[in-house]
């Protein structure tokens, strides 16, 4: 990260005040929001019906456009770029403003090219198993996994996300060596798990393939046992988790949109997400929406930076 103020961010600020004159109350037109990932990943599961109930409030469209690769980094810079107007704005899985700074060279500057505005949703990730695997609990395939070294394979939506991240955390805790085989994001590599290629993941995205049985889930990432799977321990129960931050989902603008833009989006996504059917959308795919918002969302980010920092260092995961 830079010292000062990017080059970018610092035009963006002198553009604000002219933007927010020109363009009177927002929104006037359609809003753009960038998935950093190929349809069908989680963060599509927050995207969708966020989207469509917010269009609503706003009495405006909002369009989904998905921008994979790179980890995410390539659309999240897609919105770096953006004219910071309120009219494109990043739906960013945790790992975007938290892991990724410490595992990649970056485009951009996550501290000085974007402005967080709200947390929108949460989940807790299963760890979801291949039925191949001749093993049914975490302990049993943690005693398979060790008797072979480097034979397992978990899937994830891409170097320096949190999918990586998970899985990294529990094979280290567990002393597996495990290999990592990053994809474009959770729908690629839940088709893959799907399909045997890889034998694990640890991904909301599996959460519908573990209720009827196409997977087995072996354990949760969350502080308490999932309700649908009251049986499956939490990775803490078993010692091979420690108690840290959550996957969560955020929504962010370029650096220099106006605050008044920023506290009409704030406002506009705490009403989109408060219907029923939201929730239940976001609940197929092991997620819930969670709205949070200036300094504690920013407290949020810096915290989980730092633990997930640690993690990096400690675990020795880099992009690979």
């Amino acid at each position: 990260m830079t010292a000062s103020l990017s080059r970018r961010a610092l035009g963006a600020a002198v553009l604000a005040p002219a933007i927010a004159r020109a363009q009177g109350a927002w929104p006037q037109r359609t809003v753009t929001l960038v998935v950093p990932y190929p349809p069908g990943g989680s963060t599509d599961t927050v995207a969708r019906p966020l989207a469509q109930e917010w269009g609503r409030v706003l009495g405006q469209p909002v369009v989904i456009e998905n921008r994979g690769g790179a980890g995410g980094s390539i659309g999240a810079d897609g919105v770096a770029r953006a004219r910071p107007d309120g009219y494109t704005l990043l739906l960013f899985p945790t790992a975007i403003f938290t892991i990724s700074p410490h595992m990649m060279r970056l485009p951009y500057d996550v501290d000085r090219d974007f402005v967080p505005i709200a947390r929108v949703a949460a989940s807790d990730a299963m760890v979801a198993m291949h039925p191949s695997v001749p093993v049914r609990t975490m302990r049993d395939f943690v005693a398979y996994a060790k008797a072979r070294p480097g034979e397992i394979r978990f899937g994830s939506a891409g170097n320096g996300t949190i999918t990586q991240m998970q899985c990294e955390v529990f094979g280290e805790a567990a002393g597996l060596r495990l290999e990592h085989v990053p994809y474009r994001g959770s729908g690629p590599s839940f088709t893959d798990l799907l399909a045997g290629r890889v034998q694990i993941i640890c991904d909301p995205v599996a959460l519908p393939a573990l209720r009827d049985g196409r997977l087995i889930p072996l354990a949760t990432f969350g502080e308490n046992r999932h309700p649908e799977f009251p049986d499956v321990p939490t990775l803490m129960e078993l010692g091979l988790a420690e108690r840290g931050a959550m996957s969560w989902f955020g929504i962010a603008a370029p650096a220099g949109t106006p605050p008044e833009i920023v506290r009409r989006v704030a406002a506009t996504l705490e009403e989109a997400l408060k219907p029923e059917p939201v929730a239940r959308a976001m609940a197929v795919g092991g997620l819930w929406p969670a709205f949070e918002t200036g300094e504690p969302f920013a407290d949020r980010i810096r915290r989980d930076r730092e633990i997930f920092g640690a993690i990096v260092r400690r675990t020795g995961a880099g992009v690979n």
